[in-house]
């Protein structure tokens, strides 16, 4: 039977798009209890009726998604609103086009309800802007169109997810070969001790600081707390703030029995609710620190990750921050670059995380 591979997908989180959805929203929320933009899907593949015309997937096609299979069910078209933000500026801006949104659903009948931003979004794919998706508006009567028309299986999304920011908050004590010092007195060319490699050189630095305007915009990146002591074994040695998407250093039988790696790396956001750790939205300064290599350093007696250059962290830097890091390293510019900037430990994901803090 004919296969079409399908991009873009938008999980939402509850109700799908109907008839009567013109004006209804859609929105990305940190907290994951509001949150009802979950998650995107690429490469899916649909496996069509025997005659279907070409790139079209029409409603009773299949797909198996999580090892489940299901149906497409409903397939409805409008004009769609997507308010995002731009990975240059911070600032929202409005993308507008037409818009997918199909109901698949399983032989128990559970849904999964998604919207797309279509292959002919204002006519061409070019146009559609990266940012990170904040909320969708279905702007238009949606109608039933009985089918996805698939005209190229290109991805607009690659660059619309969250942004990463990893980096210490201004104040953090950094382990250096002249002692403890303010993570932002940490100039290019100083020492830092690592755990893997003795004594780094520090290649570049860069620094974000925080409004009250820049949080209310961006609320999922307000700080991390971790209390003295959180961590376990007395650690951290103070109170530490970092990022949401900082990795810190966990250790112990329990990582290496599920994980096959004694030392995992975990983003402080997948912590959060745990003893001691929690959001802190006081507007911060944000600093990195890059090395040659990605390396693990300690800040406040705890070990935790340093700036790894990737598609989402880029991102998440200011346009002069990120040209400045282009021109020193010129290869971060393409993904093979990244890829080659490999991360010192296995980087738990979220459902990961919270199975090895659950112990």
């Amino acid at each position: 039977m004919p296969e079409v591979v399908t991009n873009d997908l938008i999980v939402l989180s509850g109700a799908g798009v109907d008839a009567g959805s013109n004006g209804a929203t859609y929105t990305y929320d940190s907290d994951p209890a509001a949150n009802e933009l979950v998650d995107v899907l690429d490469g899916v593949t649909f496996t069509t009726p025997v005659g279907s015309d070409g790139e079209t997937i029409p409603t009773g096609s299949t797909v198996t998604i999580g090892g489940t299979e299901y149906t497409l069910t409903e397939a409805y078209s409008f004009w769609g609103e997507f308010t995002k933000i731009d990975p240059g500026t911070g600032d929202p801006f409005t993308d507008s086009g037409q818009t997918v949104a199909f109901t698949l659903t399983d032989g128990s009948g559970n849904e999964i309800n998604i919207i797309s931003p279509s292959d002919d979004f204002k006519g061409d794919p070019s146009l559609w802007s990266p940012g990170q998706i904040t909320e969708i508006t279905v702007a238009s009567d949606p109608f039933d169109s009985g089918a996805i028309n698939e005209d190229d299986d290109g991805t607009k999304l690659g660059d619309d997810a969250p942004f990463e920011t990893a980096c210490f908050v201004a104040g953090s004590l950094v382990d250096t070969d002249q002692g403890q010092k303010p993570v932002e007195s940490i100039a290019v060319g100083d020492l830092v001790l690592t755990r893997d490699n003795g004594y780094q050189r520090v290649l570049w630095t860069g620094h974000h600081a925080q409004t009250n305007a820049s949080l209310v915009a961006r609320p999922d990146l307000a700080a991390v707390i971790v209390r003295a002591g959180a961590l376990g074994g007395g650690l951290p040695l103070r109170d530490m703030r970092v990022s949401p998407w900082h990795r810190l250093l966990i250790c112990g039988q329990r990582a290496e029995m599920m994980f096959g790696e004694y030392e995992v790396l975990v983003p402080a956001i997948h912590m959060v609710g745990q003893s001691g750790i929690a959001r802190d939205t006081a507007p911060q300064t944000y600093v990195h620190l890059m090395f040659e290599e990605h390396q693990i350093i300690r800040a406040d007696g705890a070990w935790s990750e340093s700036f790894q250059p990737g598609a989402k962290t880029l991102a998440g830097l200011g346009g002069p921050q990120r040209d400045e890091l282009l021109a020193l390293f010129p290869e971060l510019a393409d993904k093979a670059g990244q890829d080659d900037y490999v991360a010192a430990r296995l980087s738990l994901k979220d459902h990961e995380a919270r199975a090895l803090l659950a112990a």
